[in-house]
């Protein structure tokens, strides 16, 4: 697959629909597919590689981890820190979450459309102690354009 994060604007620009046929394959391949899911599925749309992994069925953590580093690359999620909870025990430090320009990509593919259902799944999987310890983990705050997008901000109030 060609590497969309390497291409300039300028080139996406000019011919859009490589661009859509790059994109295509970038959110179709199954794992990463999975992984947007479970992210859209996830309460705060912010999730650590063991809860992402846990909703990622029959992949191992290696493939999710070397499957969120492409769609990191791609500039779709992003890695976001917590360093408070670094010296936590059993609570996750680093989490994954969409971009900015990510959000633009699921909307423009019309995977937002899909976040009701996909948060109705993610409520009714069991989750073990150890992903409901991670759920409810402190966790940094998405990028106010990205809160937005998913009305993060309306659901507190």
């Amino acid at each position: 697959m060609a590497d969309i994060s390497a291409r300039s604007d300028a080139d996406r620009e000019e011919n859009p629909l490589e661009r859509q046929r790059e994109l295509m394959a970038l959110l179709s391949q199954e794992t990463r597919h999975g992984i947007v899911q479970a992210l859209l599925g996830h309460p705060e749309h912010l999730a650590s590689v063991d809860e992402i992994n846990h909703f990622v069925p029959s992949k191992s953590k290696k493939t999710v981890e070397e499957q969120i580093d492409v769609l990191v690359d791609a500039d779709i999620l992003e890695s976001y820190e917590y360093p408070p909870n670094r010296d936590r025990r059993g609570l996750p430090w680093k989490f994954y979450g969409f971009t900015e320009y990510g959000t633009g990509v699921l909307g423009d593919f019309n995977y937002l459309k899909g976040v009701p259902m996909a948060r109705a799944v993610h409520r009714k999987t069991r989750t073990p102690e150890k992903i409901e310890r991670h759920e409810t983990a402190p966790r940094p705050p998405l990028p106010a354009p990205v809160r937005a997008t998913f009305r993060l901000d309306e659901e507190a109030d």
